[in-house]
């Protein structure tokens, strides 16, 4: 990962674009409310998620850099997906 990026992402949800969510769900292979879905993986959904958003400033960015961030989440009255579903 280039050194210039900060390590922690702070990703809100509502900021991405139909070609954003387009890229996470290629790239998963599953829809992005599978997120919501008990039992489901949340790496492959938030790595996707990640390098995305960083593509935006970091044309270099890989999906693999994005392995190494941190997530800081940051929703609009959406309650956190790595939390376990009542």
């Amino acid at each position: 990962m280039p050194t210039e990026i900060t390590s922690v992402l702070d990703l809100k949800l509502e900021s991405l674009t139909i070609n954003e969510i387009d890229a996470i769900e290629e790239i998963t292979g599953q829809p992005l409310d599978a997120l919501k879905k008990p039992g489901t993986k949340r790496g492959p959904m938030l790595r996707a998620m990640a390098y995305v958003v960083m593509k935006r400033k970091h044309p270099d960015f890989s999906v693999e850099d994005a392995g190494n961030l941190q997530l800081r989440f940051s929703t609009a009255g959406t309650a956190d997906p790595t939390e376990p579903s009542a």
